[in-house]
């Protein structure tokens, strides 16, 4: 900002970074003004050609390794992300993976952490930036890899830098010391007598949600190997474990980072109400993912090796059910809060998910769990619909910012009318059909059974929705999904909920917003399952000096300066302009003009 507001023309029109933050700019600028728009398309429209000219920069020069092009590259990402280009996202994420690698932000730039070295080293806000670069990396790469260790690029033990500093100490460009990803643990090479007596106070929102995120990415783990899981009813099963590490991560959170009436205003305030909503709805989504093992039908989640509840551990399963409808119902409440305070609310790229496996999880347990004909049912369905409904209607305001939003809630509202009109043993959106797995077929007899990610992974993941548009792959590991009736899983029985409700066919029950096969005659779905009344508007769905900048002559392998010092401290894309003693992350000053 400091560089545009200067009149510093030079290289504006092959800068990506500043065409990918008015691409994004655009979009919620529209959001805000989506009235005065002839329709939500032309909000989603608004910074396309930005975009565009963005990612042409960024993949024309892709061996042009620079912090700032991985800037651009993790925010085009994001931009894809919210245009449902999951194509394009996923081979992104690679990209800025493997920058990162390159450029080597994943560690510390030395051991003077707090910039009291010479003044020729990098500023404290430059070091803090990379920093929260790196960590957006990481987010970047678990929103993608779900859990899954084939798409995993980066790994937490990799990761040797301190998390980000709170907003306050990073616009005053002062320097700080804060905890590491582990929690009450510092970088290694720092001194005892420069640790803070109070480290929290030092970080923010950011650091808590990525606290959180590496919890998530257990969590997601764990539900994609319950095949070697302990009985998650044992004190020191692997579930135990992730359920009390959730929940205390959750108690942890100080009082300006709840969800209250008070931290809502002063986030709003702030400019930072989106990044609220997001910390709340990744902790009850994770919750809920958590909580899914107690759902063995593929009906809502499909699960591998899926646990078998003795008799003796059905108070364990109702809690199981129970904790899972609770946390739905809290995303349902954060949702309805978040809508009545504008788009900047709704930012996060996973809420139009989050708001629609909502929906399903608290249809699936009110129709499917519990007695619907029992008076306590009833009221508890009277208490949900308008939440649901709230839902949905949040579902519609986010079709300016994003293009899935009108295929998950025209979904949403075909679960909402079934259920309206009798049919209780509706099953909400079963994302695993026989056929779901992208035309894959069945290993042939006598070869070893294929194992893809696609198996265990949401079908609204990224990796499943931009495989949907490839047309030609390998067939996946597929299983058939026996399609049972309603109330064939877990808690109520078939014959119970026969003698209560009129059941539906099985196949008129099942709504999978992107399944590829068997159309109805009234929504055809085209090549990509997608309904082809909504295709357009899914369619828009350098590190080191050639010497030490701190004159030291020694610096620990888990820093930047030090990985490098046997092989002359530089890789071969980064600069060697010994004489400017400038760290290579600030790049050269005069490509930018200063």
């Amino acid at each position: 900002m400091q560089r545009l507001d200067a009149g510093h023309s030079r290289g504006r029109d092959e800068d990506a970074l500043l065409h990918v933050v008015c691409a994004l700019g655009a979009l919620f600028f529209s959001a805000e003004h989506v009235g005065e728009l002839e329709s939500p398309s032309a909000a989603l429209a608004a910074g396309r050609p930005w975009a565009r000219r963005a990612q042409q920069l960024i993949l024309g020069q892709l061996g042009d390794i620079a912090v700032e092009n991985l800037m651009a590259a993790v925010l085009l990402c994001d931009y894809q992300l919210r245009m449902s280009n999951y194509g394009e996202a996923f081979m992104l994420s690679a990209i800025t993976a493997r920058m990162a690698q390159a450029l080597q932000i994943n560690l510390e730039h030395s051991t003077d952490v707090l910039c009291q070295g010479p003044a020729s080293g990098p500023s404290a806000s430059t070091k803090e930036s990379r920093r929260r670069l790196m960590w957006c990396c990481y987010c970047t790469d678990s929103l993608v890899g779900s859990g899954v260790d084939q798409l995993t690029l980066i790994k937490e033990t990799d990761i040797k830098i301190q998390l980000p500093c709170n907003e306050r100490i990073f616009l005053l460009q002062s320097a700080c010391i804060t905890e590491v990803l582990e929690q009450s643990k510092f970088l290694k090479f720092l001194e005892p007598e420069s640790l803070p007596a109070y480290p929290l106070e030092n970080m923010g929102m950011r650091a808590y949600h990525i606290r959180y995120i590496a919890i998530r990415r257990k969590v997601l783990r764990y539900i994609k190997h319950l095949d070697t899981a302990k009985l998650p009813w044992l004190l020191d099963s692997e579930f135990a474990q992730l359920d009390a590490e959730s929940r205390a991560w959750y108690a942890s959170l100080p009082a300006s980072l709840q969800f209250t009436p008070a931290a809502i205003y002063i986030r709003k305030e702030t400019q930072q109400i989106g990044a609220l909503v997001s910390l709340h709805y990744v902790y009850h989504q994770t919750m809920c993912d958590i909580y899914r093992i107690g759902v063995k039908t593929p009906a809502l989640y499909k699960l591998r090796s899926a646990f078998s509840f003795p008799a003796e551990q059905t108070a364990f399963l109702t809690t199981l059910q129970t904790e899972l409808f609770f946390h739905a119902r809290s995303l349902a409440s954060i949702t309805a809060e978040a809508l009545r305070h504008g788009p900047n609310a709704l930012a996060d790229s996973r809420a139009p998910t989050i708001v629609y496996d909502c929906c399903r999880v608290m249809f699936y347990y009110l129709t499917q769990i519990i007695d619907p004909s029992a008076v306590e049912s009833k009221t508890l369905m009277s208490e949900t619909i308008p939440l649901v409904q709230s839902n949905i209607k949040t579902l519609k305001a986010m079709q300016s910012m994003y293009p899935v939003a009108e295929l998950l809630s025209n979904a949403a509202e075909k679960m909402l009318e079934k259920v309206g009109g009798g049919a209780g043993s509706i099953i909400p959106d079963d994302p695993y059909p026989n056929n779901d797995l992208d035309g894959a077929e069945h290993s042939a007899p006598g070869t070893p059974v294929q194992s893809a990610p696609d198996y265990v992974m949401n079908p609204l993941s990224i990796y499943r929705m931009a495989r949907k548009k490839i047309p030609e792959k390998h067939a996946p590991e597929k299983q058939p999904v026996i399609c049972s009736p309603a109330g064939a899983s877990t808690g109520w029985s078939t014959l119970q909920r026969r003698s209560a409700l009129q059941q539906a066919s099985c196949d008129d029950s099942i709504v999978d917003p992107t399944n590829n096969t068997a159309p109805s005659p009234a929504q055809p779905f085209n090549s990509h399952g997608i309904p082809s009344q909504n295709q357009a508007a899914f369619d828009d769905l350098l590190s080191l000096f050639a010497s030490d900048p701190s004159g030291w002559t020694w610096q620990p392998s888990d820093t930047a300066i030090g990985s490098h010092s046997e092989s002359n401290g530089l890789p071969p894309w980064e600069p060697t302009y010994v004489d400017q003693q400038l760290d290579a992350w600030i790049g050269d000053t005069q490509q930018y003009g200063f």
